[in-house]
């Protein structure tokens, strides 16, 4: 498990002094968030690490963001394409038999297969409209009643980018987000923490149903076929990911 995640203490609000600090952090300059040691990445506020997630799904969400998100901010993920040509520009001395390239492909119907499931399992994500609270401020109700450390709200932001630009499996928009969000956290909080809060309590807050909880919960897991990991070297890229592209992210927003 993760050590040294700093959380604010149950019940703590993010008030707007500690609002003004998140924005203070989120202004400094490139390399005034660099890290020394990848350990420093828990140096971050959990408020600040709230407000870089934030903004990534929200901009995740935009329709343009394909080539812009990809190399900068899918922090501990490699696309395929990318891995091919690095692995084909190599320049090994040694040449590759052709043999050693094949590999059973998969069948087209075990793809259309996988391809059914995985937009069974997005679906689970919509809501009938658009919730009336935005984003962030469903965040900072999570928080106030659930707070979560730094090392939380880094590693949904990981998962949510793999997702949505890496396996390209879920398309973030403004009726997933909210329970994306939701069901990422409830993840990296049991796959990071040695406490979790109670499933009922969690559910409350979030606004689903305990079994809808579950349910997000369990399809979460299945998009990112379980690939859950991190450690703070993953933490820290996606942080320093995040912070160098924030001016960008946020003139895109403007």
């Amino acid at each position: 498990m993760m050590n040294g995640c700093r959380t604010h203490g149950e019940g703590d609000q993010v008030t707007p002094d500690s609002n003004a600090q998140t924005d203070s952090n989120l202004s400094k300059g490139e390399g005034e968030m660099g890290f020394s040691h990848v350990s420093e990445v828990f140096d971050i506020l959990p408020a600040t690490a709230l407000e870089l997630l934030c903004v990534n799904v929200e901009f995740l969400a935009r329709p343009s963001v394909g080539k812009v998100v990809e190399p900068v901010l899918a922090a501990g993920s490699t696309p395929a394409t990318m891995a091919r040509s690095d692995s084909l520009s190599s320049g090994e001395a040694t040449p590759t038999r052709i043999i050693e390239l094949h590999c059973s492909p998969i069948s087209h119907e075990e793809g259309a297969r996988d391809g059914i499931q995985q937009l069974m399992l997005s679906k689970r994500f919509l809501s009938k409209r658009e919730p009336p609270i935005s984003l962030r401020d469903y965040l900072l109700r999570l928080h106030r009643y659930c707070p979560m450390s730094t090392a939380v709200y880094l590693a949904t932001s990981i998962y949510i980018t793999r997702l949505a630009t890496v396996d390209r499996v879920i398309s973030v928009n403004g009726k997933n987000m909210h329970r994306l969000v939701l069901a990422g956290l409830r993840v990296a909080m049991k796959a990071l923490e040695d406490l979790s809060y109670p499933h009922s309590r969690v559910a409350k807050v979030g606004g689903v149903s305990e079994r809808e909880l579950s349910r997000l919960e369990i399809s979460f897991c299945f998009l990112t076929d379980f690939e859950l990991r991190v450690d703070a070297q993953m933490l820290a890229d996606q942080a320093q990911s995040l912070r160098s592209s924030m001016d960008l992210v946020l003139s895109e927003m403007a």
